[in-house]
């Protein structure tokens, strides 16, 4: 599911689209926003067409990309900010992990792009965490040496001039959220973001959440952007996930302990049927709810 860090240029956002869908993959989602100047592409397919649609969507970006007159609410350290590889079936972890490392240091190769491995496909010693590797930005590392924990995996020791460095690796499904407040104070929406990673390691509700608050210009709104890390393909056996409408009650009852309201919600990228369907079982109180009763109507 990569992320790329252009959400205004129509012919952009078309180009990456087109190329990613010209490698044969399946698309699941499309979605870009102004204000985050971000764009994110869901799609799957066999390991052979995944790693053509992320070279030839990576070759499409990092040419019509420049970071240099970038200005976005979210962070970024490159054009190709971030590409997770989520195995659905047929590889095992490892396997997975080794395909990451070929298709980032095909991209490197090709591509002239500094290159770090996250998460499960992290090496030893190494940043895992994304948010980490992408402290200081674009602007913070652009023309300064890349050595030490700051070495890139594959490519150069140095950002490429326009299009940064791109994160790469194996991570588990998340649930990448958005609650947008009814108010232009962007504050309100810091302060529950800050709450929500203060409480998160005691809260069960709040377990393995990542929150930022953020203004929303062209919308005149801000917005409380989530992670939910804790979902149900990430649990061991009698283990509880992170409940996606646990999580939209606490903002809601922060937002009105705070004099505003939720506005609307919005979900980024896909969301595992395991996952929907415990959103559906806490939102109906039915605990008994099957992924089997979720049918897509266009199968009849």
């Amino acid at each position: 599911m990569p992320n790329f860090s252009e959400g205004r240029n129509p012919e952009t956002i078309q180009a990456i689209a087109d190329a990613v869908r010209e490698a044969g993959v399946l698309i699941h989602h499309l979605s870009w926003d102004y204000d985050h100047h971000r764009m994110v592409l869901a799609f799957s397919g066999t390991p052979a067409q995944v790693k053509r649609a992320v070279l030839r969507a990576g070759a499409e970006a990092i040419a019509r990309i420049d970071l240099r007159v970038h200005q976005g609410v979210h962070p970024r350290i490159g054009a190709v900010d971030v590409v997770p590889f989520v195995p659905l079936s047929g590889l095992t972890l490892e396997q997975a992990v080794a395909f990451s490392h070929q298709v980032a240091r095909a991209f490197a190769r090709r591509l002239g792009v500094p290159v770090y491995m996250y998460e499960y496909s992290a090496g030893e010693g190494r940043i895992r965490d994304l948010p980490t590797l992408r402290r200081g930005q674009f602007e913070g590392w652009v023309g300064r040496p890349l050595e030490g924990v700051r070495r890139p995996d594959y490519g150069p020791a140095q950002l490429h001039p326009t299009a940064g460095a791109t994160v790469m690796g194996v991570r588990d499904p998340l649930i990448a959220f958005n609650v947008n407040l009814a108010t232009q104070d962007v504050n309100l929406a810091k302060a529950i973001a800050r709450r929500i990673r203060e409480e998160r390691d005691h809260n069960p509700d709040l377990f393995g959440v990542r929150a930022l608050g953020l203004w929303l210009p062209t919308r005149q709104l801000v917005q409380v952007s989530l992670n939910l890390t804790r979902t149900a393909r990430t649990l061991a056996p009698g283990e509880t996930g992170t409940s996606l409408v646990r999580v939209l009650r606490y903002v809601q009852a922060q937002a009105e302990s705070l004099g505003t309201q939720i506005h609307s919600t919005e979900l980024i990228g896909v969301i595992l049927a395991e996952d929907a369907i415990q959103a559906l079982r806490d939102a109906l109180q039915n605990a008994d709810l099957q992924v089997a009763q979720l049918v897509a109507s266009g199968i009849l």
